[in-house]
């Protein structure tokens, strides 16, 4: 059976009886982490989906420094729908995220900004899927693929770079890019790592992607993964040099110090 964190770090004990428990844990999680950044292993691995949605337009009534959104009405009217939140709209190329939808009488929406253009009516929008937000665990992306077009898409694409490119986001069509954007504001999604997809797609396209997890610290009961599962020694050795390196504190040296020791 794998070992678990706790029988790593008491086992760096039973090497170096004086230092104390939380030291111990705190250089077997050290250890722990540096093994995990040496290689993508398998338990750090995911996969998932960017599905993008079919682009949508109608028109809506714009108020200069409101962010409430109503639909125009009538045949061209924008109809918002509860699938929309976390959408963006577009509109004079800015998008726009969409926070909430009103469902009563003639939908209306919520943007994350308030609209800084002048205060019009029966303007032209589109509601489509500009931005993806990452998972809660994730660290950075191994791959992100169009099989339509048997391709990958570029992923460090830096946000300053688009801006450079396409300041008034006009492109529109087969999506190239992920580009680096910020973290996500919206409450649901709050604090993800936030990407930009361009061109904006319109139409209905999926994209398998693969990425690295963030490495999460090991809890007491929690048991080693992978190759780690029948090899936690190369943990507990790493821990080991990282005791060997620490010369205790004044009043209680470390016995175990040995820098020759900590390279070996």
């Amino acid at each position: 059976m794998a070992d678990t964190f706790a029988d790593a770090w008491r086992r760096v004990r039973l090497h170096n009886a004086t230092l104390p428990a939380l030291l111990a844990r705190d250089f077997t999680r050290q250890a722990y982490r540096e093994v995990c950044s040496q290689r993508p292993w398998s338990f750090l691995r995911g996969e998932g989906q960017i599905l993008v949605n079919n682009a949508k337009t109608g028109t809506c009534d714009f108020t200069r420094g409101s962010a409430t959104l109503p639909s125009s009405g009538g045949a061209s009217g924008m109809v918002f729908a509860a699938t929309d939140v976390d959408r963006q709209l577009r509109v004079n190329g800015i998008p726009y995220t969409i926070l909430s939808v009103s469902l009563v009488g003639n939908t209306s929406a919520v943007l994350d900004q308030p609209w800084g253009g002048s205060t019009t009516n029966a303007l032209a929008a589109t509601v489509l899927d500009a931005y993806v937000t990452c998972p809660a665990d994730f660290a950075r992306w191994q791959a992100v693929l169009d099989p339509v077009n048997n391709w990958q898409l570029h992923l460090w694409v830096t946000d300053d770079e688009l801006n450079a490119w396409d300041a008034q986001r006009s492109a529109s069509g087969t999506s190239r890019v992920l580009a680096t954007r910020r973290l996500s504001t919206t409450s649901a999604l709050a604090g993800r790592i936030q990407y930009e997809l361009w061109p904006y797609a319109n139409a209905q396209v999926t994209y398998p992607y693969y990425y690295i997890k963030q490495l999460q610290d090991p809890a007491d009961t929690d048991y080693f993964l992978g190759p780690l599962a029948s090899r936690s020694e190369i943990v507990v050795n790493l821990a080991l040099a990282l005791s060997a390196e620490w010369p205790g504190t004044q009043d209680q040296k470390n016995p175990y110090f040995n820098l020759n020791l900590a390279k070996m």
